[in-house]
């Protein structure tokens, strides 16, 4: 019997039991918890008394709890607040209640939250994940990518300073296969100006980081994790404005808020940033012609075109909490960038005239609504469309050196004399149900629409009527069956993807010397499942699965025009991903401990990975055959009241070419078959300390000190099997050390932060070997209003 006949005679058999079980009739109550100034109060713990019924409330402080019919006492509690006992009627008939807790004074110092909130609820899911409180570290001056690199599994590399391109790795999977969204919505709707290097971390309450497997409400072909970052929900006015300034001529403001109308209802939310930087930090020991001694030498010298600036701004109306939608907005965005660039893949090819500019719009209506169809159907609808232009320029005929120096040159520095346009139109669509077919049953779907229009032409050479643009059109239709047994102590969640991919594109033909236009399809089913075990309150296992497959991208095949060169002949890659882990927490008094661990196995078809061109700095997307990527990350954390906070992390990740015979033959071994693969970090860590004191100069106020270290063991850039291992280039081991300072006053209110990154000023290497900024100094003011 084939794995999906018995997958499917699984779920008809849990599917009958469910039904049997739901001749028992629950009834509900729901309502909203607050605390004294009327704000909802998200991971409120809701019980039944004398019973092991439970719910918690959501990030607004609403919750919803059902049991048999007839009178009970409900028991609310969270940490820093008295526990509230109210008795309650549950009937055929909905009631609604408001809870108010009140602050218990004597205990906010010995605050350690037993029960979970939202982060820590999808840390014990079934999903691999890392959960970021993203809104504890508002105050600081890093931006998500900084955020995020300190966490289990993560490597952010990236090619300079502020605005430059990176490379995002989840467990040894980056580039495409890591997709990014915003509240479930793809990042680069949003354009090429907004990214994870450039979203202040204001903009985000938490960041979900979803490792090889990832659930079907992201809808994605991506095969190697996701990241989804999950902007604030609240329905009360707001205002979150900042400034940062520092090394570089970096500076960084960010404005953030909420209106609401009580009249009307009507809610404006509006997000916006400036960033800009002249990235003009000190490279050491770069090659430099001295004409005099008729020689190169090594000569410490500032980056001189590496300037960036970007302008964001989004503005959304909407409604909440009617009897048609718990949820609705319409809204735009708009973004601009403007970036030199310094140098590619390779440091020792320098350019000092290529640039690259853009713009993007983005026009998009949300739709939420939950409890349908007498509490069984939940609803949520997406629509945008975005067009974007982005130019890259590369037009002066010289050959620059490290101090700025040029020579003329025969051709431009990049090879080709060019004003490469980019035009992009996209409509993106994506619809969600979730079913609930009696309690701890329910069926999820999801379904996405991706419609993509490139156009991309030489200036100096054609116009955009004179070119026939390129089609891409995904859809991705996903279907999953969760079941809860045993009060939730045990969770599956069994899934199906289907992908669909075409692409219409221009290809050339070696015969008649022409472009001509081509077809290309390309669909399949990928499945998985997801579970988890709750051994004891405080220690649970888990596990998942999933075959997925990741279809090519519109930057992989087109290019970008500067830095990636077009391949229209990738093909999608395919990957079985298996993960296990298992977590522990323990609290004794005022302290908490939890210990996560995780395992994983990567395998990879038609792996999709960049190769470097050694001549122009460039580099472009190819399909290597088989890679087999295993690793093992742990992490531990500590609390001790508000006081200490400590946290410990370490990965370790080997991936290896899987490909026996080289060339498609039968008999030519490969000279990289079970050898590593180059660029790669392999062994890497972080440790994070906060100390922090309430009430210290003033009343209501906090300062915090923060101390971290980051640790990148060296490895190859190259493959090792090329050449003498002895002249093979590395990059060597990194150990970097950052610190900060922040002073909080009218709890919150008013906020300062001070931060020294890479204090020791260490020679440090990212993606390719390209050096880091050394040493720099950044100073952050936040003024809060809610």
């Amino acid at each position: 019997m084939k794995l999906y006949q018995r997958l499917f005679i699984f779920l008809i058999f849990t599917l009958s039991i469910s039904l049997i079980q739901a001749q028992n009739t629950d009834f509900t109550v729901q309502g909203v918890v607050q605390d004294d100034k009327k704000q909802g109060l998200n991971g409120v713990n809701i019980f039944v008394e004398d019973t092991k019924i439970k719910a918690q409330t959501d990030q607004n402080g609403n919750f919803k709890i059902n049991y048999k019919k007839g009178e009970a006492t409900l028991v609310f509690s969270l940490g820093g607040y008295k526990k509230f006992k109210k008795k309650m009627n549950f009937s055929s008939e909905w009631s609604l209640v408001s809870i108010q807790l009140v602050e218990d004074r004597g205990a906010v110092d010995e605050i350690i939250v037993h029960g979970k909130g939202k982060v820590k609820a999808l840390q014990d899911g079934a999903f691999t994940v890392n959960a970021i409180d993203v809104a504890k570290l508002a105050n600081t001056t890093a931006d998500l990518n900084q955020v995020l690199n300190r966490t289990t599994g993560i490597k952010v590399r990236q090619q300079g300073g502020v605005g430059s391109d990176y490379n995002f790795s989840i467990n040894g999977m980056s580039g495409k296969a890591v997709k990014f969204f915003i509240d479930g919505v793809p990042l680069e709707m949003l354009g090429k100006g907004v990214d994870l290097s450039t979203l202040p971390v204001n903009m985000a309450d938490r960041v979900e980081i979803y490792k090889g497997v990832v659930p079907i409400h992201l809808s994605t072909d991506a095969m190697g994790g996701a990241v989804n970052i999950i902007t604030p929900n609240s329905s009360k006015n707001y205002l979150d404005a900042g400034i940062s300034l520092g090394s570089f001529n970096t500076q960084r403001i960010n404005l953030n808020g909420q209106f609401k109308d009580e009249k009307t209802g009507i809610i404006l939310r509006i997000n916006s940033f400036y960033n800009h930087s002249d990235n003009n930090y000190l490279m050491k020991d770069m090659k430099i012609w001295n004409g005099a001694k008729n020689e190169y030498e090594l000569r410490n010298v500032k980056r001189f075109n590496d300037r960036y600036q970007s302008v964001f701004g989004m503005a959304e109306f909407g409604l909440e909490n009617k009897s048609w939608a718990d949820s609705f907005f319409v809204g735009a965005s708009q973004s601009v960038f403007d970036k030199q660039i310094q140098t590619g893949s390779n440091q020792d090819v320098v350019y000092g005239g290529v640039k690259q500019n853009g713009e993007a719009s983005n026009y998009f209506l949300k739709y939420k609504k939950a409890n349908l169809f007498n509490d069984h159907l939940d609803v949520n609808v997406y629509a945008g469309f975005s067009k974007s232009v982005q130019k890259a320029t590369d037009t002066l005929m010289r050959k620059y050196s490290w101090d700025g120096t040029f020579e003329p040159s025969a051709s431009s520095e990049k090879g080709g004399r060019s004003i490469i346009m980019q035009h992009e139109d996209r409509f993106y669509s994506q619809l969600g149900t979730t079913y609930k077919i009696v309690e701890n049953h329910k069926l999820i779907f999801n379904y996405v629409f991706d419609y993509l229009k490139n156009t991309t032409y030489n200036k100096l050479e054609e116009e955009k009527s004179d070119v026939d643009p390129a089609k891409m059109t995904k859809q991705i239709l996903s279907m999953a069956y969760q079941q809860d047994f045993f009060n939730r102590h045990w969770t599956n969640v069994f899934f199906a993807k289907y992908y669909h991919v075409g692409l219409q594109k221009m290809v050339f033909d070696p015969v008649t010397r022409t472009d001509n236009p081509t077809k290309d399809d390309f669909s399949n089913w990928g499945y998985g499942f997801a579970t988890t075990v709750k051994i004891t309150r405080d220690f649970g296992l888990k596990g998942s699965f999933e075959r997925s497959y990741r279809l090519v991208e519109p930057q992989e095949i087109f290019g970008d025009g500067v830095a990636v060169t077009s391949n229209m002949n990738l093909k999608p890659e395919t990957s079985n991903n298996v993960n296990a882990g298992f977590y522990y927490n323990h609290h004794w008094g005022a302290h908490a401990f939890r210990i996560e661990g995780a395992g994983y196995i990567r395998d990879t078809k038609d792996f999709i990975y960049t190769v470097p061109n050694l001549y122009n700095s460039t580099f472009k997307y190819e399909n290597l055959s088989n890679i087999l990527t295993r690793g093992l990350e742990g992490e531990l954390s500590y609390q001790y009241k508000r006081l200490l906070n400590v946290l410990m992390n370490v990965s370790y990740n080997r991936a290896s070419d899987n490909t026996k015979f080289a060339n498609k033959s039968e008999d030519v071994i490969s000279a990289t078959y079970k050898k590593d693969v180059p660029n790669q970090p392999w062994l890497f860590g972080n440790v994070n300390v906060s100390i922090g004191k309430d009430d210290w100069f003033q009343k209501d106020s906090r300062v915090e000190l923060y101390y971290g270290l980051q640790m990148t063991e060296w490895f190859y850039k190259n493959w090792k099997s090329y050449g003498n291992p002895r002249n093979i280039p590395i990059i060597p081991r990194q150990t970097l050390h950052n610190i900060g300072i922040s002073y909080s006053m009218k709890n919150g209110r008013y906020n300062v932060a001070f931060d020294v990154t890479n204090l020791t000023d260490a020679l440090a290497y990212d993606n390719f070997r390209l050096q880091k900024q050394g040493r720099a100094f950044y100073v952050k003011f936040r003024y809060l209003f809610k």
